[in-house]
């Protein structure tokens, strides 16, 4: 059956005290897709090591073989990550995406270890395509340790509808200035402080949900789903990113994935709270 929402990239294992979880953007993109009543699909690469039909039950995955999954230590100090990555799965290119779901009316691409060939943002020309770039971003020491590395985004940026990225994602902001002018849409996270967006030659503000942070992983990864779902249904920038605000404010007050909300506990929380949106130069 030909998916109405299609991500693209690594499950990875997060590494716990106890053990690890399953994550990463088409994890929590999928999981937050189906919350809201689509019908998603992944494509992803790991290894023999995981099971996914727990961690996605009732959702279609093609998975490309590897020899090992790709495996993150995440730590937080004052709501900023540190972190390491220890193995990493397969490489992902467009001839690995199923010929049946290349008509997905929207696709959402998330990779996390450089792992999506970027020849994938062109592969959708009919779909509403939104990239999470945060894979693209990334590089790693000898130890596994991840820091930002330079990144054109023009081989990327210039195809897809919307690209988001955390602050925890770049050290200079400047790069935004470069990218903003490559890409239709550009949002920029900022946890607490809020979401910076550039579209149509401006920026805008949109103000976070104030909650108490219990574990901010995946919160982005639903962010980045809930706003192209979001945007689907009405083409409005700002509603979309106030809404996909709203649903990953329930996703930090609790651990992993159960945090993912309804559609109709995001309308009332954002009922609760008013409009969040203001227009600033960030």
């Amino acid at each position: 059956m030909q998916p109405d929402f299609l991500t693209i990239g690594h499950v990875p294992k997060d590494v716990k005290p106890d053990g690890f979880t399953l994550g990463g953007a088409v994890t929590y993109g999928a999981l937050a897709a189906k919350r809201l009543g689509l019908s998603p699909a992944v494509v992803t690469s790991v290894g023999p090591d995981v099971k996914l039909s727990d961690t996605l039950p009732g959702i279609p995955v093609h998975v490309v073989p590897s020899s090992q999954t790709t495996t993150f230590l995440n730590t937080y100090v004052s709501g900023r990550r540190t972190q390491f990555i220890k193995e990493v799965a397969g490489q992902i290119s467009a001839s690995d995406v199923p010929n049946e779901w290349l008509a997905a009316p929207l696709v959402m691409l998330g990779p996390l270890a450089q792992e999506l060939d970027a020849s994938l943002a062109k592969l959708f020309p009919q779909s509403i395509v939104v990239a999470s770039i945060q894979g693209w971003l990334r590089q790693w020491d000898d130890e596994g340790k991840v820091s930002p590395c330079s990144w054109s985004g023009r081989d990327v940026l210039p195809y897809v509808d919307a690209a988001i990225l955390s602050i925890d994602d770049i050290e200079d902001t400047a790069a935004l200035n470069v990218w903003k002018d490559l890409t239709s849409v550009l949002i920029f996270t900022q946890g607490r402080e809020g979401i910076d967006v550039h579209f149509e030659g401006a920026w805008h503000h949109v103000n976070a949900y104030p909650v108490k942070e219990v574990d901010p992983t995946g919160a982005g990864d639903v962010f980045a789903a809930v706003y192209l779902v979001r945007f689907a249904e009405t083409r409005d920038v700002l509603l979309s990113v106030d809404f996909a605000s709203c649903a990953a404010s329930f996703c930090v007050e609790v651990q992993g994935a159960g945090g993912i909300p309804s559609r109709t506990e995001v309308e009332a929380r954002m009922a609760n709270a008013g409009d969040g949106a203001s227009l600033r130069e960030p």
